[in-house]
């Protein structure tokens, strides 16, 4: 594994404006034109397959919200290869930053999230990181003014797409 995306579902994969539900009608349910935009994008880079920081990581994985999520995932070719464990009280960029330290083979990442959280506290993960602010993966920009490159040729692919 070289390259993984950090992916949150609300506000990336789907919007408060969305008018698909999960099986279970209780959340938003993800858009297949933002997969589509996703797969795109990671194929463009290469990309490995996405790592779950999302609140859905939470679910059981025979929860048929979350089996709605993977499979809809893999009709695009994504692969759920993880998900960030956060301890108790700490936040998103404390399980990406111990998910990277277990996983050393992980070389690039980008970070896809509607919310910033503490992720300016790591230099490496603010130059990574794409926020979408609630609107949806194909309005995603920069965090940081020095982006990496991979994070550059990553929304490159996105918006060639959007």
């Amino acid at each position: 594994m070289s390259f993984v995306v950090f992916l949150d579902v609300d506000g990336v994969l789907n919007t408060r404006t969305s008018c698909v539900r999960t099986p279970s009608a209780k959340y938003y349910g993800v858009e297949e034109s933002r997969i589509s935009l996703l797969s795109h994008a990671m194929r463009q880079n290469r990309a490995d397959g996405v790592v779950l920081t999302t609140t859905w990581k939470n679910m059981r994985p025979d929860d048929e919200d979350f089996v709605y999520l993977v499979e809809s995932l893999k009709k695009y070719d994504i692969e759920v290869l993880g998900k960030t464990q956060e301890r108790w009280g700490s936040q998103r960029e404390e399980g990406i930053n111990d998910y990277l330290k277990e996983h050393p083979d992980v070389e690039e990442y980008v970070i896809l999230d509607d919310n910033q959280y503490g992720f300016d506290d790591y230099n490496n993960m603010w130059e990574r990181f794409l926020d979408t602010k609630g609107k949806g993966i194909e309005n995603a920009t920069y965090a940081s003014r020095t982006p990496a490159i991979d994070t550059m040729l990553f929304l490159d692919a996105i918006k060639e797409r959007s």
